[in-house]
């Protein structure tokens, strides 16, 4: 019995080494086998999914014919939409439009796109073969269209309506109408039709007699607009010829009756100062007490008269106090004073000023009955973009009855959110990191997340600048309760203050180290319903193993899905029964999923890359270890498919800032515009390490020393690196980070740091050429993390600076920096190669004129994946030299001999 074991066993290694052989390590052949998913769409009532493939390297497969994939979800059936790329459910889900495009093999010119609409219970389509477009319904089986039937005396077109039932057959015909609004499931129907030279505004069912709301030929309707929630609306009136292009006259309407009422006269509104009301939909809220009216100037300001510049020379002058530097100005439209902003009081006819012109944005309640707006003014602060994240704003309360206006917040960077009921307005306040809660009526401030009793605020905020909040996760209560989120649970405040604050999860995530946020299908839905159960999102921050839980309102969580995996919600249906998502996993690529929200049976539909597994793919694995702080420090492993714990292997340590979150992520096969693409690395032999770093203000070098180092040691001591045999890239705030590591230790081989600034001195003062940023932001308050002005520590600026210790550097460099670096100034790269070649030290740079921070030219990409894996090949694994890094290529030489064949 035991030789029949050892024999399986034998045989069973054969075979496993028998297909490791067979595999193939990846290389930019392999890059064109790669497709991804696009297009993903579920119809409403979830039984249908679409779906298109699209390869990564579209070189060679311009001319295949696109294919739009539909899946029955109760079938599990594929049909093929071959020329297909535009896709629409109708009907609740019922009906597909689509559009069939010329074939790419078609040159002619003369073939045009077909429209077709498709009854998904039968599959029977029909050809749209009309002339002009129809608009499907999204959740009836109505299609509407228009054509004209002649012209107006004026040469305008006549034009009619069609309301065409697409299941029934029905239709009713309309004409002359100008705009109109369905409304009631396409029932019921509100619109203008012109006639005699004038407009009228009818109301009524679709099949049946309308109601003409108004209709006067001297005091003509312009247009008009609707709230659909209330069934009310107002339409705007010229009440002579003179004002047809500014209306003075706006009435109310209901359409289920009653005569419309004049609510505003412009021509009887009197403003102090230059402005005056200018006419337009403006509709009323607050019972219909208020209209927020906007003004134009009493005198028009004259054009400008268009002068041709001298062009002889071209002068960029800076001054010292300008609002917006001259390098944003390029890339920003220079501010200009707005318009000042008015609320109308329908019955005492006057205008109470809301917001000076100075002072553009109003922040008002969602509700119909408000008293109170919120009003920013950035003025103060707009200049201070250039050293610091962002604009800020003072925050002023209005209340609309008097206009008093009253400072809530000054310096605040995140915007009020109002309640739904419009009875509060919170604010983050991002330096006391916390949440509060103004009552507009009292002007009190309360701050109401420190009863919670756990940060509000990002815990792992490692920047200057203040934490960001975990956000709201809605309301209940109609508003009178906000439910806010922490690192991990949810918590429920009663801004009334009549209750406790509590967990609605009871706090079970932080107890579970998982991180619960609600799924939602539609993003701007902010209401909470305790008494329904609730789908849960959650990361577990421990294994970062990602599911779905349920939420029952006796406050239990049920496990629904959960695995080794990445989720990504896309869809889910109306009725709450059916999902779409993306899973993946290092292993898995990022294919679409369907299943019912009970989560029992998921479905893969697609299979985007069956081609992975003839390759060498390797894994990954999530390790930890202490660093040199005495702190826990994790990262990520990449390991090759033959990975055998007895030996040590050649390692690239890849990393950026924090990575352990990417482990399940599906990595693609691609070239390399900066950074190394890891899988093919590690399928041709590699181990790579992706260390997480996590930063100290003042000291980002040394935070990266004591995380890097400490673990590539790590690596060393477990028996996985060849401590000969390490290399290390990085790309842009990395590539200054390896740039320093060089610095500090001889421990890596070679290393490759891209668009990497060398000077923190010099860089401080640079310009960011895409948006026009001064870089001084980014030191004092972002990335590099200084926390200071270069003067108010010139040393700590000196000491992060890998230019001032390049004499240090015993490592050789391949420097990669673009001289169209629209990030990171290319003096940067060339001033760290100037540094190296002065102090004949190895060094390479390589700088493909004209490209940017990443590179954008496909040629140049398939140059750089060349050299970059030739070099690390050339130091970690005793490949020969390729003749470039030996020869160099002079400027005759350049696009004539790419030396690519390696020296003997």
């Amino acid at each position: 019995m035991m030789r029949k074991y050892i024999m399986l066993c034998c045989l069973l290694s054969v075979w496993f080494t028998d297909s490791m052989a067979q595999k193939r390590p990846l290389d930019m052949e392999a890059y064109k086998l790669w497709r991804r998913v696009e297009a993903q769409q579920m119809s409403n009532d979830g039984k249908w999914v679409t779906y298109r493939f699209v390869y990564i390297d579209n070189d060679g497969h311009d001319k295949d014919t696109p294919i739009t994939y539909l899946y029955n979800t109760e079938t599990g059936k594929t049909y093929e939409l071959e020329n297909v790329n535009q896709v629409y459910f109708f009907n609740g889900g019922k009906g597909l439009k689509y559009v069939v495009s010329p074939s790419p093999r078609d040159t002619s010119g003369v073939v045009k796109d077909s429209v077709f609409l498709m009854t998904l219970k039968n599959m029977k389509k029909r050809l749209w073969d009309r002339p002009y477009n129809c608009n499907e319904s999204f959740d009836s089986p109505i299609i509407t269209y228009t054509y004209p039937i002649g012209k107006t005396e004026k040469g305008k077109d006549i034009k009619r309506l069609v309301i065409w039932n697409y299941e029934t057959g029905d239709s009713t015909v309309m004409d002359s109408l100008d705009y109109h609004i369905l409304l009631d499931n396409n029932k019921t129907i509100i619109y203008t039709k012109e006639s005699n030279g004038y407009k009228s505004l009818y109301v009524g069912p679709v099949k049946g007699r309308k109601r003409m709301i108004y209709g006067e030929p001297k005091a003509r309707l312009i247009n008009f607009s609707l709230n659909r929630d209330n069934s009310q609306g107002v339409f705007t009136v010229a009440s002579d010829t003179s004002h047809l292009n500014d209306p003075d006259l706006l009435y109310s309407f209901d359409m289920k009756g009653g005569k419309p009422t004049l609510i505003m006269d412009t021509k009887e509104i009197h403003l102090e100062g230059d402005y005056r009301v200018r006419g337009g939909l403006a509709q009323p809220f607050n019972k219909g007490k208020y209209i927020m009216v906007s003004v134009t100037p009493k005198v028009p300001t004259p054009r400008r008269q268009k002068i041709e510049p001298d062009k002889s020379f071209e002068l960029e002058l800076w001054k010292w106090d300008d609002e917006i530097s001259q390098s944003r100005q390029r890339s920003e439209r220079v501010s200009r004073p707005g318009e000042p902003r008015y609320v109308y009081h329908v019955d005492s006819k006057k205008c109470v000023l809301v917001a000076p012109s100075h002072m553009n944005n109003i922040y008002s309640p969602t509700c119909d009955e408000y008293n109170y707006v919120i009003i920013a003014d950035e003025t103060p602060y707009r200049k201070l973009t250039d050293w610091r994240d962002g604009n800020a704003a003072d925050y002023y309360l209005v209340h609309l009855e008097t206009g008093e206006r009253k400072l809530v917040f000054s310096d605040l960077r995140d915007r009020p959110v109002w309640s739904p009921n419009g009875k509060y307005a919170l604010f983050y306040h991002g330096k006391k990191k916390a949440w509060y809660k103004l009552n507009p009526v009292t002007g009190e401030l309360t701050d109401i997340s420190a009863a919670i009793g756990f940060p509000v605020y990002n815990e792992e905020h490692d920047l200057p600048k203040p934490a960001n909040s975990y956000g709201i996760a809605g309301w209940m209560a109609g508003g009178d309760e906000v439910v806010l989120y922490d690192k991990y649970d949810m918590w429920v405040i009663d801004l009334t203050g009549r209750k406790t604050p509590y967990s609605l999860t009871n706090g079970w995530g932080r107890e579970n180290n998982t991180v619960l946020r609600i799924l939602k299908s539609d993003y701007d839905s902010k209401r909470i319903d305790p008494k329904r159960n609730m789908l849960l999102e959650t990361v577990n921050t421990e294994t970062l193993d990602q599911g779905v839980y349920e939420w029952s309102p006796s406050q239990k969580l049920r496990k629904l899905m959960e695995g080794p995996y990445a989720l990504n919600f896309r869809a889910v249906s109306q009725d709450k029964k059916y999902c779409m998502f993306i899973r993946q996993s290092y292993s898995e690529f990022r294919d679409i999923w369907w299943s019912k929200t009970d989560f029992v049976n998921p479905v893969k539909i697609t299979e985007a890359n069956p081609q992975q597994k003839d390759y060498r793919w390797g894994s990954v694995k999530l390790v930890e270890w202490v660093n040199y702080e005495g702190k826990r420090n994790r990262g990520l492993l990449y390991l090759p498919d033959d990975y055998d714990s007895s030996k040590t292997y050649p390692v690239i340590v890849n990393f950026y800032e924090t990575h352990t979150g990417e482990l399940h992520i599906s990595p693609l096969p691609t070239l390399s515009s900066a950074m190394i693409n890891t899988v093919t690395y590690v399928s041709n032999g590699y181990v790579v390490f992706m260390p997480d770093v996590h930063f100290t203000i003042g000291a980002p070098g040394e935070s990266c020393y004591n995380a890097v180092v400490s673990g590539t040691q790590m690596l060393i001591d477990k028996g996985i690196a060849d401590k000969n045999r390490i290399g290390i890239q990085g790309h842009s705030w990395s590539g200054y980070q390896v740039a320093y590591l060089v610095t500090r230790t001889n421990m890596f081989r070679c290393a490759n740091p891209g668009a990497a600034v060398s000077s923190m001195v010099s860089a401080y003062t640079g310009i960011r050429t895409g948006s026009g940023m001064p870089r001084m932001f980014m030191y004092e308050e972002t990335q590099s993390r200084m926390g200071k002005t270069l003067w108010d520590d010139p040393e700590m600026y000196i000491k992060n600076s890998p230019i001032f210790y390049a004499d240090k550097i015993q490592t050789p460099l391949l420097i990669f920096h673009c001289d169209g670096d629209e990030a990171v100034p290319y003096s940067e790269g060339l001033n760290l190669f100037l540094a190296m070649r002065r102090l004949h030290k190895p060094a390479w740079l390589l700088n493909y004129k004209g490209d940017k921070h990443f590179l954008y030219n496909k040629a140049a990409e398939i140059d750089w994946t060349i050299r970059l894996q030739q070099f690390f090949d050339y130091y970690l694994k005793d490949a020969p030299m390729p003749r470039w890094m030996k020869e160099g290529i002079n400027v005759n030489e350049r696009g004539v001999d790419q030396k690519y064949d390696l020296v003997k």
